[in-house]
């Protein structure tokens, strides 16, 4: 993989980030979890994740051989461009309506506090079905794609814990404060920079995400009327 293809391929993690995660791993702190609670929910995650990577490799070497004719076409690139635009579109209109939603107050971590709630198992068990969000995302499938273009299997493994690194960020980063003790800290660093801020970032996102949309929207149009090379079929050609 070129050096723009890393770029682009750690690109796709960061604008595609699952905050969720993150979310989560600070609910659990919140009711009183410990390291081995969000350990057992990273671990669930990691298994499901896992095994769907080990199955998307020889699954779209096959779709690959199959769309080939599709993949060499600069009209359907720019169709699917048309539609990932569209929905670009309509993610910004989400995080735009996000914005009127009133900001809810949370307490310190020791006052919430509730240690007998929770259990290792059921958060194993919520980390599986968690890591159908990641499944559920294209991101996803396109970085399995991208990372199988490598021809050497430690570069496919380095690549893909990179990008779900990457990926779930939020996730990772609270439970490494927490295996050292600074969830809380963590936690009420996030919630004095961006709660003030939530509106106005909110906002930022939205923007960025209609920006995004219009563009790919507006190169899948340019692509179908005057031939001219999706951005789309640019990224999936960066070996």
């Amino acid at each position: 993989m070129t050096f723009a293809g890393i770029l682009a391929f750690l690109g796709l993690a960061v604008v595609t980030m699952d905050v969720l995660g993150g979310v989560i791993a600070t609910g659990v702190l919140l009711r009183g979890g410990a390291v081995r609670h969000l350990l057992a929910f990273l671990g669930g995650y990691t298994v499901v994740v896992t095994a769907a990577t080990l199955a998307l490799h020889p699954l779209l070497a096959w779709l690959s051989s199959l769309l080939r004719p599709v993949l060499d076409s600069n009209n359907a690139i720019g169709t699917v461009e048309i539609v990932v635009g569209l929905a670009l579109a309509g993610i910004s209109a989400h995080q735009f309506h996000a914005v009127t939603r009133p900001q809810q107050k949370h307490g310190r971590i020791e006052e919430r506090s509730t240690p007998t709630r929770l259990a290792a198992t059921p958060l194993a068990l919520a980390g599986v079905a968690f890591s159908v969000t990641a499944l559920a995302d294209p991101s996803f499938t396109i970085a399995v794609g991208m990372a199988s273009q490598e021809r050497h299997l430690w570069a496919h493994i380095a690549l893909l814990l990179l990008w779900n690194v990457v990926y779930q960020l939020p996730l990772v980063a609270v439970t490494i404060a927490a295996a050292f003790g600074r969830h809380e800290q963590l936690v009420e660093r996030v919630m004095a920079v961006f709660g003030p801020r939530r509106r106005a970032l909110q906002t930022a996102l939205a923007i960025l995400l209609a920006l995004i949309g219009l563009a790919v929207l507006g190169d899948g149009i340019y692509a179908l009327i005057s031939g001219h090379v999706p951005w789309l079929r640019q990224l999936i050609m960066l070996r």
